[in-house]
């Protein structure tokens, strides 16, 4: 009998007669000779079952791949030799928890079931301009009062009630112990200089006008930012490095980047001074220099630091820190990538998962890879993996958000540990044998009827979409 196993292992050897599971004991243990994400699952009539491993966490991706084996034959186990690692070292999901709060139970939900896909990151988004999610004990009005907007305006998504939501220090700790126990690295993300009103709101001496703005209640991009020139912006910002660095043990941190408007940057005197200073000619330049003190104060931290591929467009960013690419007509990550530099990639148009499955069905997103044409073969080698994104303006329910990341968060998982046939037929058989993970977690995915719409359905929900999402509330 041949298994379907997801993500697909780097080499699989069959050999005669099987062994009959009857729940005991698997025999594993650890090889430093191994990668740390390497592991090899044998089993034999002889000996059983075995699992060795380079790490703990490579003994637990041979259980994940063992259990869904025992899970396809029924206890009637092939005689089987699988050696395996992932290609690519970052294998991750992004959840928005900005726009609309989940439950420390929901996130454990949906960590359990992509753990077991083999993903190693969650990248955690706590920060935006329609709340501020963590509580940070020096600056304490940003979770009281930055976590609270007066209602949401999200197209269809329309409440005119208070909404409001932050995770204690204790929750955040909870779900990083979590995560470890399932050998996922919690990536969390402050998402600065741009998408900050929430902080603004809480702190407006640290923006521009210096003016307290409202917490949004619509999606947007919204000029009220923090001021580059003002050494309190800087300070403010280190003093929530600490807290969350102190919370969060990963050695990756992500400090956004992305729709960064420099409007009120202009007419700022504090800014144009510390541009004079440092001779900065753009406002691009001003956006990475800010940046660039933040990664520093991170990289002493022993951070290694992501930020969105907006910040590229300053070509004076600091060379050590790796660009998320999301959507970059001018491909400058793919010079980014050719020079040597790392690249992590989240495509726009791929693993957003946001958007229906009209506009991005799981066939779609299948057939993504994490290579862009113009890479180099120096390029390809600094890929360092796939992140899948799902933002939640729109998303404002547990079920929808399990609904849009599963199963298309399949796909990302097998393009991710790298070793798809490209065998959609295959695929597919892999997805339904899943199945008995997201009902153990109650996870509400999507119906087969949903995955791959045809084209006028197609293009009807994409119209339907595009229409639900336009804003009906403007916010200045």
């Amino acid at each position: 009998m041949i298994t379907e196993i997801i993500p697909t292992p780097k080499k699989t050897s069959y050999f005669q007669r099987e062994y009959i599971y009857n729940g005991e004991t698997v025999r594993t243990s650890l090889d430093i000779l191994l990668g740390e994400e390497e592991y090899i699952l044998e089993i034999t009539f002889e000996d059983g079952i075995t699992i060795i491993g380079g790490s703990e966490r490579a003994v637990y991706y041979g259980e994940c791949t063992l259990e869904q084996i025992i899970k396809q034959t029924n206890g009637r186990l092939p005689a089987m030799k699988i050696e395996d690692e992932p290609k690519f070292a970052y294998r991750g999901f992004m959840i928005d928890c900005s726009r609309h709060f989940f439950s420390v139970d929901e996130l454990k939900a949906i960590i359990d079931t992509m753990s077991r896909l083999k993903f190693n990151k969650f990248h955690w988004h706590l920060s935006d301009d329609q709340g501020f999610r963590m509580e940070i004990r020096a600056l304490p009005k940003l979770h009281t009062e930055g976590s609270v907007r007066k209602g949401s305006n999200f197209g269809s998504v329309r409440s005119k009630s208070k909404y409001s939501g932050y995770y204690t220090r204790e929750q955040m700790k909870e779900i990083v112990k979590f995560c470890s126990e399932h050998y996922v690295d919690v990536v969390p993300e402050l998402d600065i200089p741009g998408h900050c009103s929430a902080i603004v709101h809480a702190y407006p001496e640290i923006s521009c006008r210096g003016r307290k703005v409202a917490v949004k209640t619509t999606q947007g991009i919204f000029k009220d930012i923090l001021c580059a020139g003002n050494e309190k912006t800087y300070e403010y910002i280190y003093k929530i490095l600490d807290e969350m660095c102190a919370i969060f043990p990963s050695d990756t941190f992500h400090i956004g980047g992305d729709e960064v408007p420099t409007e009120n940057w202009t007419h700022c005197s504090e800014c144009k001074n510390m541009m004079r200073e440092n001779r900065l000619e753009t406002y691009d330049e001003l956006q990475a220099f800010m940046m660039n003190k933040v990664i520093t104060y991170l990289e002493r931290k022993g951070k290694k630091v992501i930020c969105w591929n907006d910040a590229v467009k300053g070509d004076n960013l600091k060379k050590t820190v790796i660009v998320q690419r999301w959507l970059d007509r001018k491909n400058q990550t793919v010079e980014w990538a050719n020079e040597g530099r790392k690249v992590l990639m989240s495509d726009f148009y791929h693993t957003y998962f946001d958007y229906p499955y009209e506009m991005t069905p799981l066939k779609k997103v299948y057939k993504f890879r994490p290579y862009l044409s113009n890479m180099d073969l120096r390029g390809r080698e600094n890929v360092i993996g796939m992140e899948c994104c799902l933002w939640t303006e729109h998303i404002s329910s547990n079920s929808h958000l399990e609904y849009m990341l599963f199963p298309r968060a399949c796909a990302v998982a097998e393009n991710s540990w790298g070793y798809g046939r490209s065998n959609w037929r295959s695929f597919l058989k892999k997805v339904n044998n899943f199945k008995y993970v997201f009902r153990q977690n109650r996870i509400h995915f999507a119906p087969r009827r949903d995955w791959n719409p045809l084209p006028l359905r197609r293009l009807f929900g994409t119209l339907k979409f595009l229409y639900k999402i336009k804003p009906r509330v403007k916010e200045n």
